[in-house]
């Protein structure tokens, strides 16, 4: 961060620098130009009349007095014939310089010129003496140097490398300083947790990389820890799930021999009455009055027993549904994370495609039963590295519930008992499983079927969306 801070100091100020120097560059230029047309205006007047009156020697002398005071510019004068008839001293014209005076002799206005252009060591002007003159005239040309220009446009780049080198310093060093208190310091305290929360035995990574890539090996490192602890709790998870499941059965056979019990007792002695009775009632059968009690005593214990074998219904019948308007696919999705665990124990992913599902009138209870059994029976059939796919389609009449997975499939000569109670495919399997989701799904005036597929086994459900739809 300090470096990529420091790179955008640099970058933004030496730009601003190179724009402030071509700038001043550009300023120097106009002043050493207008500098220079102000001297060739005065010599244009001191001349003027000199060279019209063959005066050779006061042009001579002027040069020679302003010698003394610009040592540095040299000038030239051409007559009309464009021929030097006086320089300053030690001055000699070169090729541009007669070129120049040629062009100034014919302009009206003087002309200025840098050589060379991009790196300009000498200003040129070219100005004619006699204005009103036609065709060539006589002129002057003055070069000066522009050494003190450059002195100038020095002076400028190490300041501003100057200041530059100092501002990119202290903002790197004021970088270096915040970034260490307010983010390598905490990262480093981070880090010591995250160290700390895996219990690793092992020392924290090594001190040689930078904040971010120590932080991060160590979060690699607390996934691993927590991955392992993600995987010992679902192993105690499924434990406990199957002495849940033990229990269960355990408990609905304690409660089916005491319903057993019960049922025996109650109807045993009913039994026993009709025995009776209907042993009277065969030894006189010739009496028509005494057939006629034996009868009416059968009638009573039969209607004693309906109302038993009622009364033990009562105890075990279902409740009735009660239907709120649901939306299915957040019903399926609470199902799907409770079995996630179960899933990934299993190495099987669990894939939910959903297509206008919408909201159905159902009863949230037992909607979740019928998908959790469904879902579940799925994963018990399925490989590893396999999905069970859930899907969710419908019309604005109907949803549609499909399970299926990637298993052996049904057998043929099992799919006519699929659904039938205490049938089961699975040596340890109750049989009920499916009963209960046709029961339950009947009960919302659906259907269940089991669809024909080339490969594993797929189960649709089908709902209707409203509760006054399965009545009419």
């Amino acid at each position: 961060m300090t470096i990529a801070i420091g790179g955008a100091a640099i970058l933004l100020f030496g730009t601003e620098g190179l724009v402030d120097l071509r700038d001043e560059e550009q300023g120097l230029k106009v002043v050493a130009s207008r500098e220079t047309q102000l001297l060739a205006r005065s010599l244009q007047r001191a001349f003027r009349d000199a060279l019209r009156d063959q005066q050779i020697e006061h042009v001579a002398a002027t040069l020679a007095a302003l010698a003394a005071v610009e040592p540095t510019v040299a000038i030239f004068v051409y007559d009309e014939e464009r021929k030097v008839v006086a320089t300053s001293k030690g001055a000699q014209p070169s090729r541009a310089t007669e070129r120049l005076a040629e062009r100034g002799s014919t302009s009206p206005t003087a002309i200025v010129e840098f050589d060379p252009e991009e790196a300009p060591t000498r200003l040129r002007l070219a100005i004619r003496l006699r204005e009103e003159t036609v065709g060539h005239s006589s002129a002057i040309v003055l070069e000066r140097p522009l050494n003190e220009l450059h002195r100038d446009l020095a002076a400028s780049r190490r300041y501003i490398v100057t200041t530059t080198a100092i501002f990119v310093l202290a903002v790197a060093g004021l970088t270096w300083f915040l970034t260490q208190r307010s983010v390598g310091r905490p990262l480093e305290a981070l880090v010591a947790q995250m160290h700390k929360l895996s219990g690793a035995s092992s020392s924290p990574p090594p001190g040689n990389l930078d904040e971010v890539a120590e932080t991060r090996a160590e979060f690699d490192r607390l996934v691993v820890a927590l991955s392992a602890a993600r995987t010992r709790m679902a192993e105690e998870i499924e434990a406990r799930r199957g002495l849940e499941r033990g229990l269960e059965r355990a408990d609905k056979l304690i409660t089916l021999g005491q319903l057993s019990a019960v049922m025996a007792h109650e109807i045993g002695s009913p039994l026993q009455i009709l025995e009776g009775r209907a042993r009277s009632l065969h030894k006189s059968a010739a009496d028509p009055d005494a057939t006629r009690r034996v009868a009416d005593m059968l009638v009573e214990q039969t209607e004693r027993i309906t109302r038993i074998v009622g009364q033990m219904l009562s105890i075990t019948r279902r409740r009735a549904p009660v239907r709120t308007p649901l939306d299915a696919e957040a019903v399926v999705k609470r199902v799907l994370s409770l079995l996630e665990l179960e899933a990934e124990r299993r190495g099987v992913r669990l894939v939910l495609e959903s297509s206008g599902a919408g909201t159905v009138s159902a009863d949230s209870d037992q909607l979740q039963q019928v998908v959790l059994t469904l879902v579940r029976n799925a994963l018990e059939a399925s490989p590893r590295d396999t999905k069970v796919t859930v899907t969710l389609t419908g019309t604005p009449q109907q949803l549609k519930l499909t399970v299926a997975d990637q298993g052996p499939g049904v057998p043929t000569e099992a799919r006519d008992q699929l659904f039938e109670p205490f049938f089961t495919t699975k040596p340890d399997g109750s049989g009920l499983g499916l009963s209960v989701v046709r029961s339950l799904v009947r009960e919302h005036q659906g259907e269940v079927a089991l669809v024909e597929v080339p490969s594993g086994c797929t189960i649709a459900v089908t709902l209707p969306r409203a509760a006054e739809a399965g009545a009419a």
